[in-house]
Order: structure tokens, then C-alpha cells, then sequence
């Protein structure tokens, strides 16, 4: 599995046992040469005792008993390899020609010394040694191959079927276990790693409880999620509907009684034209409000999220103020510009953008009553452009501060706004992949900020 581990234990334990096993192959053949050659040594020794014990019986007073030819005889048969008879006045008579000391010195009652060499028995000895290594080696392979083959059964063989079964835990087969047998160690490990089988299927059911209980959670909580949103869409239906009907059917039913009155015949030309003049506002209030409904309705966001489009926001702030400068609401305010230098360049269309600062700036005016300041501030962010719109007016109340943004939501009286202009505001920023927020400045008055994301 995977990369290479190098040797297995079987091939270790065999190489060690082996080194092992040599090592004291080559300590014991050592050990048996040396005893081999002490007694060989000592088996010299005890031949040469006897036969100079022998020579030294048939010597005579001054050595002249042996017979040239007796010794003769003994170096033929290899019996001895050099024989040195010695007197007080030195060496007398010798026989042989190996050099070195002598294997026994022996002196006979009358002070003759003898010397003998005898020679090693090296045929026997080597067969002797040959012999006893062979039993040796013998032994020691018998004995390697029983210790190899207990080690393989008692250690190797267990660790081999928990690798296994550590292999097939690994691959999640979870009901995996192992014999508890082999060396006291090892059957430790085995137990361990069954108790530790058992945990893991014991989490893995667990955690199959836990994930199903976070799915019958998200269940739950998507369903609600989609009660919540259908919740909402009825409400913002319903007060879509209420504010239509409002902003609707009160010009209308104005309307109607105009109508019925001029239809009576009893006004006078003054009158008819006065009732012409409301008729035609309350036309003009439904034209108006059906507007600001086509427009919120038209700046849904793009299907694939992408906006080709974009614009040059300082333009768009400079054409904007241009167009509302000479409109008599505006004639008693006095508008501030702040822009940053070198702003990039925003998502959206000139016309878009224009109608977004044009819908603010109203806003701004209608709570300012005519006459006030407003500030309007453009700064380069981290991928976006924020705009802030300020005013010194009373504010937004906080009873509606949080639905400012729905449709027909406004603190204006009946015929003074639709409450469509900062929810087509919103619209048109969400369209865009931005945001909109509205708060109450602590000098007072409030602020409308606009984050348009950079063109890219």
C-alpha cells in the first residue's frame, strides 16, 4: 500500500537470526579448534613420555645402548622425529633433523638427558575437527530454522494479521478484528486493537445519528425558511395591494365625485373649470403613482448577476445637480459636493444612476420642507464606490426606519408621495450587486449610503 517500507519482520528476523547464529558459529569453531589443539598438545606429551621413558630404559650409563638401528626403525615408522642423547660434556649422539625444542626431556638415574621429538598425529586431528564442525553447523541451521519458525508463529504471524486487519480498518471496513494469541505483547496489541474497532464503529453510528439529525434540522429549517419567505411575499403583497388601493383608488374615487357633480348641470363655468383643474391633478397623482410602480418593478437584478454596463459616478453627480438646481424645491437648500479625485468607474447605466441620486436627493428635500442643507459625499473604496446623501432635517422616524426601504412605506400626508422612491432606490443598487442603508445621524437628521461595486 503506497510507497515501500523496506525489509518485512520476517526478512529482518531471518537476517538477524542468521547474523546472529554466524557469529556464534565462528565463536565456537574457535573455541573447538583451541581445545582441539590443547589436546593435541597434550596427547604429543603423552606419547613422547612414553617413549622416551622407553629409550631411556635401554640407554645405558652414557647412552650408548641405543642402537642406531632400533632409533633408525622408530624415525621410519614415524614413532619419533629426532632423538638427542646429552652428557655433562654436551650432545652425544642424535638422531633426526627437525629443529626446536623438544616435546619431553627426560634424565635417567645416571644424569644421561634424552630429548624426543615426536611427531602430531595431523590426519586424525583434522578429521577430528572437520567432524566436529559439521555436527556444529548442524546444530546451529537445526537450531535457527526451530527458532525461526517459533518466532514466525508466536510474533510474526499475529503482527501480520493485525497489519491486515489495520489495512482493512483503514479502507472502513469497521467489523474487522483479529485472534487475541501469539506472545503476551502481542495479544495485548491484538485486544487493543479490537477495543479500538469497537470504538469506531461505536463513533461511526454516532455520527450517522448526528448527521441525521442535522439533515431533519435543515429539513425543517429550509421549511421554515420557505414559510418565512412566503410569509414575507404574502405581506409584502398585502401592503403592496394596500398601498395601491390607497394611492389608487382615493384619486379615482375623487374623480368619480367630481364627475357626478359636473354631471348634475348645476356649476357655473368657474366651477367646471376648477373641478377640470382637480380631475386633471388627481390623473396626473395616478400617472405618478403607476410610474414609480413600472420603475420599481423594471430594475430586477440581471439573471446571470453580470452588468455590462457602467458609468462615470462624477458625471452622473454633476448632470444630476445640474437638473435639480433651477427646480423650486431645491431653491432654499444648499447642496454640498465632496468627491473624491480620480473616482473609478461604477456599475450601471448613466440614466440608472441618475434616476438612484435623483430618487435620494428628492427624499432629502421632501424631509428637509424646502429649506436646510444637504451634503453629498462620494469616496473610493476597497472595490467599490460609496455615495452618501446627509440631510439636517428631523430624520427617519424609528418606528419605520427598518421597512423605510418597502413599498408605499412613508411618514408623508395622503397625496404628498407615493413611498416608492427609496424602494426603487433599492431596487436599482440590489440590481446593481450593491447596497443601501439608511440612518440617523447623531447631529441630526439622516443619512442614505450607497455602495456601487466598481466596474470591472
Amino acid at each position: 500500500m503506497g510507497r515501500p517500507f523496506g525489509l518485512g519482520l520476517r526478512s529482518q528476523l531471518m537476517l538477524a537470526l542468521i547474523v546472529a547464529f554466524g557469529a556464534a558459529f565462528v565463536l565456537l569453531s574457535l573455541v573447538t579448534a583451541r581445545l582441539d589443539e590443547s589436546e593435541n598438545v597434550l596427547e604429543r606429551q603423552t606419547r613422547a613420555a612414553g617413549l622416551a621413558q622407553a629409550l631411556a630404559a635401554g640407554a645405558g650409563a652414557a647412552g650408548e645402548g641405543l642402537s642406531d638401528e632400533a632409533v633408525g626403525r622408530m624415525l621410519e615408522e614415524g614413532l619419533v622425529e629426532r632423538v638427542e642423547i646429552h652428557t655433562l660434556r654436551g650432545l652425544q649422539r642424535s638422531w633426526g633433523v627437525l629443529d626446536g625444542d623438544p616435546d619431553l626431556t627426560v634424565t635417567t638415574a645416571t644424569g644421561v638427558e634424552l630429548r624426543v621429538w615426536v611427531p602430531a598425529s595431523y590426519g586424525a586431528d583434522a578429521a577430528r575437527l572437520s567432524l566436529s564442525l559439521f555436527y556444529l553447523g548442524l546444530t546451529a541451521a537445526t537450531v535457527l530454522l526451530l527458532t525461526y519458525v517459533l518466532l514466525t508463529y508466536f510474533i510474526v504471524r499475529p503482527i501480520d494479521r493485525l497489519r491486515l486487519a489495520s489495512e482493512r480498518l483503514a479502507a472502513g471496513r469497521l467489523h474487522t478484528s483479529v485472534p487475541v494469541q501469539g506472545a503476551a505483547e502481542v495479544a495485548r496489541l491484538a485486544a487493543s486493537f479490537n477495543e479500538m474497532a469497537a470504538l469506531l464503529r461505536e463513533d461511526r453510528a454516532a455520527l450517522q445519528d448526528r448527521l441525521g439529525d442535522l439533515e431533519r434540522a435543515t429539513d425543517e429549517l429550509t421549511a421554515a425558511q420557505e414559510q418565512l419567505v412566503r410569509s414575507a411575499r404574502l405581506a409584502a403583497v398585502g401592503r403592496l395591494s394596500a398601498g395601491v388601493a390607497h394611492e389608487i383608488g382615493n384619486p379615482l374615487a375623487a374623480i368619480r365625485g367630481l364627475l357626478d357633480l359636473m354631471q348634475s348641470g348645476d356649476l357655473d363655468p368657474e366651477e367646471e373649470r376648477e373641478f377640470l383643474a382637480r380631475i386633471q391633478g388627481e390623473a396626473e397623482r395616478i400617472h405618478y403613482t403607476i410610474r414609480d410602480l413600472l420603475d420599481f418593478s423594471r430594475n430586477a437584478p440581471a439573471q446571470d448577476g453580470r452588468i455590462e454596463a457602467s458609468a462615470d459616478l462624477s458625471q452622473v453627480v454633476s448632470d444630476t445637480v445640474k437638473l435639480i438646481d433651477r427646480q423650486a424645491r431645491f431653491h432654499d437648500i444648499d447642496i454640498a459636493l465632496r468627491l473624491d479625485d480620480e473616482l473609478p468607474r461604477v456599475r450601471g447605466d448613466h440614466e440608472r444612476l441618475r434616476q438612484l441620486l435623483l430618487n435620494l436627493l428628492f427624499n432629502a428635500a421632501d424631509a428637509l420642507d424646502g429649506k436646510g442643507r444637504i451634503e453629498l459625499r462620494a469616496t473610493n473604496g476597497v472595490g467599490v464606490v460609496q455615495l452618501i446623501v446627509e440631510d439636517d432635517g428631523p430624520g427617519i422616524d424609528r418606528d419605520i426606519i427598518e421597512q423605510v426601504f418597502d413599498p408605499f412605506v412613508t411618514t408623508k400626508a395622503p397625496g404628498q408621495g407615493t413611498g416608492l422612491g427609496l424602494a426603487v432606490c433599492h431596487t436599482i443598487v440590489e440590481g446593481l450587486g450593491g447596497s443601501i442603508e439608511a440612518a440617523n445621524r447623531e447631529e441630526g437628521g439622516a443619512a442614505l449610503k450607497v455602495r456601487l461595486p466598481v466596474a470591472t
